[in-house]
C-alpha cells in the first residue's frame, strides 16, 4: 500500500530502532509522523546495549551479508549526519578457545568478503600494548566499530524533530485501534492518536501490544549483563573492541570501558554486580595498569529475541496499516533495516533483503 502524503504515521517505541526509523521516514515523507514512548527516548534496553557494530558468526549466509551491509549503512548514516554520531571505527580484535577455531573464524569471514585478517602475537602486542596474556593468533575485523547508543538515539531524535517529527514521551500505548481490520490509531495514557499507519518498535513490549490484536509474536526477553568500569586517572589502557572466550569489552572514553557478560540465572551469586566483579578481576589480570580500575555500575538488559534469533520486519497479514520491527542486534541493524523499511512503509515497495525476515515464516513452521 502506498502511503499518501497527508496520512499519519505513529511509531511506538523511541529506542534506537524507533528513533532511527523516524529519522529516515521524516527525510522523505511530508505527512505527520508521531514518535511515542512510555518513558523517554533510549531509556529502555537501548541504554544497556553493548553497541558493537559487528558481523555475526555461524549464522546463515544471507544474514551475515545483511550485517555487512548494515555496517556500510552506518557509514552512510555517519556522512548524512555529518559525523555527529561519534562512531568509533577502531576495529575489533577477537580470539577463540583454540588457534584452530580462531583461524576458522578468520577464514569463514574472508570467504564472505569481509575485511578481516590474522594478527600474530607481536602485531597484537603493538596494537594493545597493555595486554598481558596474548594468544598465538587473533582476528582483526578492520571495519567493525562501536557507538554510544544513547548519544546516537538522542542525536537522531533531535534530527527527526528538526525534520518535523512530533515526539511524545511519557505516552504509554495501551492498545492499537482498528476498524474493519484497518489501523486507525492507538490509545495511550494521554488519550488517542489517530493514524493510518502504526509501526511497532517497542522491543519486548511489542509482545503485549500486538497480543491485543490476537497476534502471537514469537519473541522473548533475553537477559544480558552490561558492566561499566572506570579508571580514576582516566588512563586509556585498551584501544579496540576485544572479544575473548571469557568476555567482550570495549573502550568508551579515556579510562572508561564497557563489558558484556552472559546472564546465567537469578541466583545471588550470578547477580549483575557479582558477575561484573568477577569480570573486573579478569580485566585486572589481563591488562597492565588496571590496578585502580573500579566497577561503576552493572545492569541486566532485556533484549528482544525472536524465536529463531533472526529479525522480524514487515507488515502483518489481515491488518492494513500495521508494521512491526523487532530484532536482536538492533544497534548494528537499525540503520539498514530502517532505511529498507522506509521504502516499504512510504512507497509499498517490497524490499528483497527483508523477505527472509517476515512474521509469516513462523506460520510455515520454520
Amino acid at each position: 500500500m502506498i502511503l499518501e502524503q497527508n496520512e499519519n504515521i505513529v511509531i511506538i517505541g523511541a529506542g534506537i530502532v524507533g528513533t532511527t526509523l523516524a529519522w529516515y521516514l521524516s527525510r522523505h515523507y511530508q505527512g505527520k509522523i508521531t514518535l511515542v514512548d512510555k518513558g523517554r527516548a533510549a531509556q529502555g534496553v537501548t541504554q544497556h546495549a553493548f553497541a558493537w557494530l559487528n558481523v555475526s558468526y555461524g549464522r546463515p549466509d544471507n544474514y551475515s551479508k545483511l550485517r555487512q551491509q548494515a555496517l556500510q549503512e552506518w557509514r552512510n548514516l555517519d556522512k548524512l549526519t555529518k559525523g555527529k554520531l561519534d562512531i568509533d571505527w577502531s576495529g575489533a580484535i577477537s580470539w577463540h578457545d583454540s588457534d584452530e577455531a580462531t583461524q576458522n573464524f578468520i577464514q569463514d569471514h574472508q570467504e564472505t568478503g569481509f575485511n578481516i585478517r590474522a594478527l600474530t602475537k607481536n602485531e597484537l602486542k603493538q596494537m594493545e600494548p597493555n595486554l598481558q596474556t596474548l594468544p598465538s593468533v587473533a582476528a582483526f575485523s578492520i571495519d567493525e566499530g562501536s557507538v554510544d547508543p544513547v548519544h546516537v538515539t538522542e542525536t537522531l531524535l533531535a534530527g527527526a524533530i528538526a525534520q518535523g517529527v512530533t515526539y511524545l514521551p511519557e505516552h504509554e500505548v495501551f492498545n492499537i485501534q482498528l476498524k474493519d481490520n484497518k489501523i486507525i490509531g492507538v490509545t495511550t495514557n494521554q488519550g488517542s492518536l489517530f493514524a493510518e499507519k502504526v509501526i511497532v518498535t517497542a522491543g519486548v513490549g511489542s509482545i503485549d501490544l500486538v497480543e491485543s490484536l490476537s497476534i502471537s509474536l514469537p519473541l522473548s526477553a533475553s537477559p544480558s549483563i552490561i558492566a561499566h568500569f572506570n579508571h580514576p586517572d582516566a588512563q586509556p589502557f585498551i584501544k579496540h573492541i576485544i572479544s575473548t572466550p571469557e568476555m567482550e569489552f570495549r573502550p568508551v572514553s579515556a579510562g572508561k570501558i564497557l563489558c558484556a557478560e552472559d546472564y546465567i540465572d537469578d541466583a545471588p551469586e550470578h547477580s549483575a554486580i557479582h558477575i561484573a566483579q568477577n569480570a573486573l578481576s579478569t580485566i585486572k589480570n589481563s591488562f597492565i595498569g588496571t590496578e585502580t580500575l573500579n566497577l561503576e555500575k552493572a545492569f541486566i538488559g532485556m533484549r528482544p529475541m525472536p524465536k529463531d534469533e533472526m529479525p522480524i520486519v514487515g507488515t502483518v497479514a489481515d491488518f492494513e496499516g500495521l508494521y512491526i520491527i523487532c530484532m536482536h542486534a538492533a544497534i548494528t541493524l537499525a540503520p539498514l533495516m530502517c532505511q529498507l523499511a522506509k521504502e516499504e512503509i512510504i512507497h509499498g515497495t517490497e524490499q528483497a533483503a527483508l523477505r527472509p525476515y517476515r512474521l509469516t515464516r513462523f506460520a510455515s513452521g520454520n
